[in-house]
């Protein structure tokens, strides 16, 4: 029924796939085993290291100033409008000088998809995502960051992507503080195919 010539044929002619699945197969084997007998990384983090995210990090959102110190945001709600998670509130109210300002500015961190859309969309360049990555909390209400938060956060990090030494500061707040004088590049210690 089958010619068995022309079966033969077949899967001489698509040998060639297999051995080259086996030898991707060899190739990621191979950095396995490169990491399974190596020594280990551990950052000592909070006690020891803390790791300062890269400029591309998109973190906690921050609201910027403006060079008198004004709130930069004219509420003109795009930011809003294009969250495809609708967790931006955003409430306009004019000031005594006829500005457009915030009246409310929430950001719900906890339904946040840390997208950059509203950064993005801005027009005025008044809401940026920082690179503030260690925020928790046991409610969700909590996670809701008002414009005065915001307004009060810090941006980008002035030595990006480095671990620094670092002390964990147990209080109420549990902090974590960090001394971004000195550190070194953890990508060193990543095993690379030569």
């Amino acid at each position: 029924m089958y010619n068995e010539n022309a079966l033969n044929k077949i899967s001489r002619d698509h040998r060639w796939i297999g051995v080259t699945f086996f030898l991707d197969l060899i190739n990621g084997l191979s950095l396995t085993f490169k990491y399974m007998f190596s020594r280990s990384v551990t950052m000592q983090y909070p006690d020891r290291e803390k790791w300062v995210p890269y400029p591309r990090h998109r973190g906690h959102h921050v609201l910027r100033r403006d060079e008198n110190g004004e709130n930069k945001c004219v509420a003109c709600e795009l930011c809003a409008k294009i969250c495809p998670c609708n967790c931006i509130t955003v409430v306009p109210y004019e000031d005594e000088n006829g500005k457009r300002r915030p009246l409310v500015y929430d950001v719900d961190m906890a339904r946040c998809l840390y997208c950059g859309l509203c950064e993005d969309s801005c027009p005025e360049e008044a809401i940026a995502l920082g690179s503030v990555f260690e925020y928790s909390s046991y409610t969700s209400e909590e996670l809701v960051v008002g414009r005065d938060s915001l307004l009060e956060m810090d941006g980008k990090t002035e030595q990006p992507g480095s671990v620094v030494k670092a002390r964990y500061l147990p209080s109420a707040q549990s902090t974590v503080e960090a001394q971004e004088s000195s550190g070194y590049d953890w990508w060193r210690f990543i095993h690379r195919k030569d």
